[in-house]
């Protein structure tokens, strides 16, 4: 294994870089050139701003049998445009979404694989007891996965924020805990959602007029309402659909069937 970090030569920043790649008992290569044309597997760990400008610079230099491979939290699109780089026969690339926190779980954190070098990064890899999962997916698949994961595990604690802090200067924080803790106690997310989409579709319309209420509550303290705003929007989206008359008093469809009507209804759409 070689290392290379356009820092690492660079003040007190090149200093820990040495310092820490010396302490685990990795070379630094003196170019990035040196880094790249030797070796099997060639993982970009850089910025999301650059992966692609990065990747520019390399794949089409790499030689037949080496694999590029990218961890960094990009777009799917980023991992597609760098799938496109022009490159010679046999040159592979692996997109990978890191789904958790690596300095808690290191070398154990899950990631999933996918583009045409992933079966080759995911069978010289696992066998160092890492938590790899093959997708039978183009580039950007791995990607999307972290992406979507994004959506509820960054979301979720803002909607917590949204609503503890304006309960907390009302006074009632301890309440609006004890009535939310409970949630997924004896349910899951999956079964959560399987039992309450639907009813979002069906009663959309009142609950919109709800979330705008909930808004203006927490605006009037003087408090940020953006995701009780948004929330109203998506509602109120939901609620031109009609699906209240479309689904109507007597279904109940599951969780896939509700995301395969939104899927049919609102790729169109701006939601």
């Amino acid at each position: 294994m070689i290392a290379y970090d356009t820092m690492q030569d660079s003040g007190e920043r090149g200093k820990l870089i040495r310092s820490r790649a010396q302490e685990i008992g990795i070379p630094l290569a003196a170019s990035l050139e040196e880094a790249y044309q030797s070796s099997d597997f060639i993982c970009s760990l850089t910025s999301p701003a650059v992966c692609v400008k990065v990747a520019q610079s390399i794949i089409p230099n790499l030689e037949s049998g080496q694999v590029y491979v990218d961890f960094n939290s990009a777009a799917p699109t980023d991992m597609t445009a760098i799938d496109q780089i022009p490159r010679k026969e046999r040159v592979l690339f692996c997109d990978v979404g890191v789904l958790g926190m690596v300095p808690k779980g290191g070398h154990r954190t899950k990631m999933f694989a996918s583009g045409d070098g992933a079966k080759a990064f995911y069978d010289a890899y696992r066998q160092y007891n890492t938590v790899i999962r093959l997708l039978d997916a183009p580039a950007g698949g791995a990607s999307a996965c972290k992406m979507f994961k994004s959506v509820f595990s960054k979301g979720f604690p803002q909607l917590l924020i949204e609503s503890y802090v304006p309960a907390a200067a009302y006074g009632v924080l301890d309440q609006i805990i004890d009535l939310t803790k409970d949630t997924f106690k004896d349910r899951n997310v999956e079964e959560f959602a399987d039992e309450t989409l639907y009813r979002t579709l069906v009663h959309a319309e009142r609950r919109a007029v709800e979330a705008a209420a909930a808004a203006e509550t927490v605006e009037s303290m003087g408090f940020d309402a953006s995701i009780s705003r948004a929330t109203a929007k998506k509602l109120q989206q939901l609620a031109d659909c009609d699906y209240k008359t479309r689904i109507g008093p007597e279904e109940s469809p599951n969780l896939r069937e509700v995301i395969d009507m939104l899927l049919r209804d609102l790729r169109s759409k701006t939601m």
